[in-house]
């Protein structure tokens, strides 16, 4: 059951533009706990094991490969950050509305990537299941919203130009929830 879902997670995230940010990004899925809907989710990814994401679910696989896109854009991004030599450890702090506390620059701009590319997914396939991906959809827009001058001010710190617009341009789109837009992510 566990190689059908992640599978159908897969295929649900390139239906919707995202196949190769997971498969690039995300190709090693350790399933952890199954819980019920409404339940807190785990998830996380480390370095150390580039490609590598362990995850809760619910046995949804609409709601599955949002947390591996999720998870994806937090290996992308450190991929992205190494390979255009950006440091981001300029000692400010911010307030994230996710962890509802100041997190550093570098996690600050992680939450300010990765919830942006779950709500463009959401927003594209919010039909699959409506009522859990439109309520997700309202919770994180409200979040995003609320980091809108902040991001601004803490992509200063990303030197590399293109990656500064791309982080920039996501969080803009998920802002609006553009569900035509492709993803930005190669």
């Amino acid at each position: 059951m566990a190689t059908e879902l992640v599978a159908a997670a897969f295929d649900i995230g390139a239906e919707y533009g995202f196949g190769d940010l997971i498969a690039d990004h995300a190709p090693i899925v350790c399933l952890l706990i199954e819980r019920k809907l409404g339940e807190p989710l785990n998830s996380w990814a480390i370095t150390r094991l580039p490609g590598t994401v362990f995850l809760d679910h619910v046995g949804d696989p609409t709601i599955l490969a949002r947390d591996l896109i999720h998870e994806a854009a937090h290996n992308w991004l450190n991929t992205a950050l190494a390979a255009a030599d950006v440091e981001l450890d300029d000692g400010k702090t911010w307030n994230s509305p996710w962890k509802n506390t100041r997190r550093p620059t570098f996690g600050f701009l992680h939450s300010c990537w990765a919830f942006p590319l779950t709500m463009l997914f959401a927003a594209r396939a919010v039909r699959r299941v409506p009522q859990v991906l439109a309520t997700y959809l309202a919770q994180h827009r409200r979040k995003l919203a609320s980091t809108a001058a902040d991001h601004q001010h803490a992509l200063a710190a990303v030197t590399d130009t293109d990656l500064r617009e791309r982080l920039r341009t996501v969080h803009a789109l998920a802002l609006r929830a553009c569900p035509d837009q492709p993803p930005l992510v190669t």
